[in-house]
């Protein structure tokens, strides 16, 4: 059974196809430690598809759950992932060179969460 591309029109102009792939638990080496890869697929603009990890801390819902009194449940990490996934496609015009470069953390989570109004 085939993948159902999604679509978004980020503010670089380019048109972005995905669909989510994956979730993983991993420790990143870069100091950012545990945490969850949200991995998508991706397309721009009809060139070859890449997957894009989105990486959301532990650190990061950590932070969230001191703040907020609860934990986010595994639908509100994924859509802080997507949340992250779309800023990326709104501000980046060289995306394929950030493949893991892209971050929940503890900087950004709020507001990340914040754009989806759950509190």
């Amino acid at each position: 059974m085939g993948r159902r591309y999604k679509q978004y029109s980020g503010d670089t102009g380019v048109t972005y196809h995905y669909f989510f792939e994956a979730r993983r638990r991993v420790t990143r080496p870069e100091g950012q430690g545990a945490g969850s890869d949200f991995t998508f697929v991706v397309t721009a603009d009809q060139h070859p598809p890449f997957s894009l990890k989105v990486f959301v801390s532990d650190r990061a819902l950590e932070t969230w759950r001191a703040a907020h009194g609860r934990e986010l449940d595994p639908n509100e990490q994924y859509a802080a992932a997507k949340m992250r996934l779309f800023r990326a496609f709104d501000e980046l015009e060289r995306l394929l060179e950030e493949r893991l470069g892209l971050v929940v953390d503890d900087t950004n989570i709020a507001e990340l969460i914040e754009e989806l109004d759950l509190g």
